[in-house]
């Protein structure tokens, strides 16, 4: 059985409207074969609406549905943060 809907938000409806969500890899500027992870999600505990997570260097390759990072979506989240902290509405 489903929870009921009383017309609030879900992290379901974030992930529908927002595309930037996801795995990003980056790859290591001077070292071949080393890679780190960011996850690109909402928070609802912290009431940002994207917050980015990089994991430590390690060495792997990226799998197919991960998608490539670049410092243009650093910002991007930067600018679209809310000065004050509010619900998903």
């Amino acid at each position: 059985m489903g929870t009921p809907n009383f017309g609030e938000r879900t992290l379901q409806d974030f992930q529908q409207w927002s595309k930037i969500g996801g795995v990003y890899y980056e790859l290591h500027p001077t070292e071949e074969g080393v890679m780190r992870t960011r996850y690109v999600r909402y928070d609802p505990i912290v009431g940002k609406y994207i917050q980015h997570a990089p994991s430590n260097w390690h060495t792997a390759e990226p799998t197919p549905e991960m998608k490539a990072w670049h410092e243009g979506i650093s910002r991007a989240l930067t600018m679209m943060q809310p000065s004050t902290t509010r619900g998903f509405y």
